[in-house]
């Protein structure tokens, strides 16, 4: 079985790619995120089902990950 990894929208503007990955479990996000060109500090929140996790969370069978990215301003 595998997981999803959906973009917000800003984070998918910023890498000009599209918004929906399907990735293996076993990996922790970091690790995802570099696996698939996303560099992990443009990433401010990861939201597993609907839950609050750190990019240190092993991704499990069937997760939902949805992540939003930092954004500047001034």
């Amino acid at each position: 079985m595998t997981a999803t990894i959906r973009l917000g929208a800003s984070l998918k503007n910023l890498l000009g790619s599209k918004d929906e990955f399907i990735v293996q479990p076993g990996h922790n996000v970091r690790e995802t995120l570099v696996s698939l060109g996303i560099k992990p500090e443009l990433v401010a929140m990861v939201s597993v089902n609907d839950e609050m996790q750190t990019k240190d969370y092993i991704i499990q069978e069937g997760d939902a990950i949805r992540l939003l990215a930092v954004i500047g301003g001034g």
